[in-house]
Order: C-alpha cells, then structure tokens, then sequence
C-alpha cells in the first residue's frame, strides 16, 4: 500500500476544515435560538401578576381551664384543646385552618362538671356540690359517703362511740349561693345541714358488716376517726399496725422462772420446765447433758 501524496494531504486536510466551520455555525445559531426563547419566557414572567401572599388564620387562645396544642396558623394546619381534671369541653376538640383564612368547628370551651349531675346520694339524701367534690347530707336513719348504710340506733358496745369525740358539728362555709359542709376523715355528715352533725365512721362494724377484708389479725377497736388493731396478751403489734407476733419472754428474760429450772416459750406464754433424769434401773444410769 503507497502513501498520500502531499497534495492528497493537503486536500483531505482542507475538506477537514470546511467540514468544522459548518458545524461550528450550525451550533451557535441553536444557542442564539436558545438564548432568544430563555429571554421571552423571563420577560412573559416578570410582567405576570405578583404571587398572592400566604394564607393565614387568626391565632387562637385556649380556654379558660383548659389547654392549647399547636402554634401554627396557616392553612390545613390543626390547633387541639384539651380541659383540665374535672371540666368537660364543649365546643370542637380541634379545629382547622381554611383556605379563606378562618377556622373549622367551633369554639371551644371548658365547663365544670357538675359531681351531682349522677344523683349519687341514695335513700333521699341530698347531694352538696364542692370542687372536683360531692357531700352527701343522709337522713338520720341513713349514713354513709352516699347514704348507703343504716345508722345504727345504738353503737355497739364494743366500738366505744359514745363521748364527744365521736360526734361533732360539721364545718360549713357558703359557697356561690349554698352551704357546703364537711366532716373530717373517718366521720360521715349525718342529719341535714341546718342540725347536722358529724358522726364517727365505725370501721370495724363497716368492714365487718361488708365481708371485706379484715382490718386486723386480731381485734379492732374503734377511736375517733379511724381504728387501731390490738392483740391478746402475750403477743405484740407489728410494724404494719395490723399484724400480731408471740413474744418470747424467755429470750427477752421477762420470764420468772426460779433457779434450777428451764424457760420454754409457747404461744402468748411461756412455761418453767425442771428436767429431772428418770430412776436408774439396773446397771443403766443417765446423765444430764443440757437443761432439758
């Protein structure tokens, strides 16, 4: 195979360029035509209307006794309300922000929730509305937090709920157009507010009464209020107020065993004991190794 000639070359190499120079201007007169539609389109945008602000709904405030979830104010955005212990909400629980700037449901707010509304005193007794609270005032015949027990017409003689510290007048106060009275723990309002009186909750004849479960080990004794456990003798009160544990009065030496005898505790009592080795019979004898 011969090689080009110089000519040859030189008119390959000629053909090359003219070949370049058309494709150059073929490509700049696209990025003329390019720059030229990028500059209508800026031109067709700058002279549109200028774009419509956001939307936004007034702010809301929670309402009185109650609580507010949420902080922002634009459109399909949610605010929640919630009310505090012992108010009911009326109104909407949640409202959306719309797209002509106002708010979805209603508007909400907290109401107390009335503690008598359920009517929860029984046996005609009457129903005193306190705070988050309810008193029952029970007829004489009747006793109880909602008048569900029958006074006793006499306590028990075991109970001990004669005196004045079993019975005394209630405290009272007006309150929005009414008089509320309480009694102390352990007492229950007996009798209607004009001549009422607070008398002593036995907590040993209720839980007895009841079939509840037992309040102590041993025994109940009613006082003022509230109640105390006791044990018979020989045993003590534990920790827990209720419980009864023997007492080892040979370990704690509140025994009066005399010399040359033993202590042996037993329940609620303890026992002197002197051992003595039976007769020797025969060629067998014995020998005391301990005290027992």
């Amino acid at each position: 195979q011969s090689c080009l000639s110089r000519q040859q070359l030189l008119g390959a190499i000629r053909q090359m360029q003219q070949l370049l120079k058309g494709q150059e201007t073929r490509f700049s007169e696209g990025l003329r035509a390019m720059r030229s539609r990028l500059s209508s389109l800026h031109s067709t945008l700058a002279r549109a209307a200028p774009e419509a602000p956001t939307v936004s709904c007034p702010a809301l405030q929670a309402p009185t006794d109650g609580r507010k979830f949420g902080t922002k104010y634009l459109v399909e955005h949610e605010v929640h309300f919630t009310c505090d212990v012992g108010f009911q909400l009326r109104g909407s629980s949640t409202r959306m922000c719309q797209a002509n700037g106002t708010w979805s449901g209603q508007e909400p707010h907290c109401e107390e929730i009335s503690e008598c509304s359920s009517s929860p005193c029984q046996n005609g007794g009457t129903c005193l509305e306190g705070p988050n609270q309810f008193q029952c005032l029970c007829p004489q015949q009747w006793t109880g937090s909602t008048c569900q027990y029958r006074a006793q017409t006499a306590p028990p003689t075991r109970s001990g709920t004669d005196g004045p510290a079993f019975s005394h007048r209630p405290r009272c106060a007006q309150v929005a157009q009414s008089q509320q009275c309480s009694c102390d723990p352990g007492f229950h309002m007996s009798g209607m507010a004009s001549n009422g009186l607070c008398q002593d909750l036995d907590e040993c004849e209720v839980f007895q009464r009841d079939g509840g479960p037992r309040l102590c080990a041993h025994s109940c004794v009613n006082i003022p209020g509230s109640f105390r456990c006791s044990c018979p003798p020989g045993y003590a009160l534990l920790g827990d107020g209720k419980s009864c544990e023997d007492i080892d009065e040979c370990s704690l030496s509140q025994d009066n065993c005399t010399g040359g005898s033993s202590c042996i505790n037993t329940g609620g009592g303890f026992q002197c004991v002197t051992p003595r080795c039976p007769p020797a019979v025969g060629n067998v004898s014995y020998v005391q190794t301990s005290p027992l």
